[in-house]
């Protein structure tokens, strides 16, 4: 009897130890309601990556099935963050752990008027891997919409010329920034002992949030070693550390030299001679905050232009007509320059850009003397540098 009751208990052990084995692999499937054109695919691939932007290393190149569904395996051998880059049209990260996903996609946009929204995109499973980021992603994506919608009403007022409103919608556009950083912040105390606490941390600024970024992400490469994302939020610090620096008072800026819509070469040194002051302002067609924020650098260059100021505008955009289109729609007369590298821009990369808008006042040498200038603030600063 005690042998029978020995192999009975052996052999649930070991079948406990088969369930509990790890998975090499999770399925992720779903569908895109609205694939692009195969010319458009073949350019834009459906690709699963290490992270989102250009430079990620590309794991797996995804074909849709005829009914425009897909499925992958996904490797888990250590949980991690992937990234979904859907034709170019929707991008989602997921935490790859113990959960099956479904995930669909819009796909392109079908709308007569096409613009940089991306629609809210929801990380289906049974368990809770992915709570977190569908949590948070929900809280970005009200913050965005309040964010564009407020643009939209601002540049109206700023036709009109009615002061008061354009204020109101300046500042609830700036508040959804703070609000998305405090969201996040929440989330990384509530995640504080799970790995994919690291995908909050990636909405905290490292500039200025040093300190709380490392209260967190400490403890958490200590818990799991093997958490690579982790060790990155906190070598983004350094970077943002030596970028800080590099543009702190009184330091001069880096000569840049790119080219201009006409594809001539500009070079910032030669761009600087003559004038008091010039604004380098990083943004993007597609970034919904910098087109909000155009209409304030329009009325600041209107203001100060005859007194030596000048705006020399890098885009991060890689799609050429879709920077132009935007210089167009924006009326912006000041001289745009771009390397189509979207994020991997030069100036960009050595100044450890990862949010825009984001601009640096220069003084006629070249030396920063104010930065992050925003709404009304860029014609506060001018106004002491070239008052009337």
């Amino acid at each position: 009897m005690r042998r029978i009751i020995l192999s009975v208990v052996a052999g649930l052990l070991m079948t406990t130890g088969v369930f509990a084995q790890k998975r090499d692999y999770i399925t992720v499937k779903g569908k895109v309601n609205f694939p692009p054109s195969k010319e458009h695919q073949e350019k834009f691939p459906f690709v699963l990556k290490d992270k989102g932007g250009k430079d990620a290393e590309v794991y797996q190149t995804i074909q849709l099935k005829a009914d425009s569904t897909y499925e992958i395996k996904v490797p888990v051998k250590n949980p991690r963050l992937y990234t979904l880059d859907v034709f170019a049209w929707d991008r989602i990260t997921f935490w790859a752990d113990k959960d099956d996903l479904k995930i669909d996609f819009r796909g392109e946009d079908t709308a007569k008027m096409k613009i940089k929204n991306p629609p809210y995109i929801f990380i289906e499973s049974e368990g809770k891997d992915n709570q977190l980021i569908n949590m948070l992603n929900w809280e970005t994506y009200q913050n965005y919409q309040t964010s564009i919608a407020a643009g939209k009403r601002q540049y109206m007022a700023m036709q009109i010329k009615d002061t008061a409103l354009t204020k109101s919608l300046s500042d609830l556009v700036m508040d959804q920034f703070e609000r998305n950083s405090n969201s996040a912040k929440v989330f990384v105390r509530a995640f504080k002992n799970e790995p994919q606490m690291v995908y909050a941390l990636g909405y905290v600024s490292s500039r200025r949030d040093k300190d709380f970024i490392l209260e967190y992400v400490n403890p958490l490469i200590e818990k799991y070693p093997w958490l690579t994302e982790a060790k990155e939020v906190k070598e983004s610090i350094a970077k943002a550390e030596a970028a800080a620096k590099k543009t702190e008072d009184g330091a001069k800026f880096i000569n840049i030299t790119q080219p201009d819509a006409n594809g001539k070469n500009v070079n910032l040194y030669d761009f600087l001679k003559g004038k008091k002051y010039v604004l380098v302002d990083f943004w993007a067609s597609w970034c919904g905050p910098c087109r909000a924020e155009n209409p304030h650098v329009l009325k600041a260059y209107n203001a100060f232009k005859g007194k030596g100021f000048d705006v020399f505008a890098i885009s991060l955009d890689d799609k050429r007509d879709n920077w132009l289109k935007a210089v167009k729609d924006d009326k912006m007369p000041w001289v745009q320059v771009s390397d189509l590298k979207g994020w991997k821009n030069e100036a960009a990369q050595y100044y450890n850009i990862t949010a825009i808008p984001m601009n640096f006042l220069l003084d006629s040498n070249g030396k920063v003397v104010a930065r992050n200038l925003r709404g009304e603030n860029l014609e506060k600063e001018l106004a002491k540098y070239m008052p009337n």
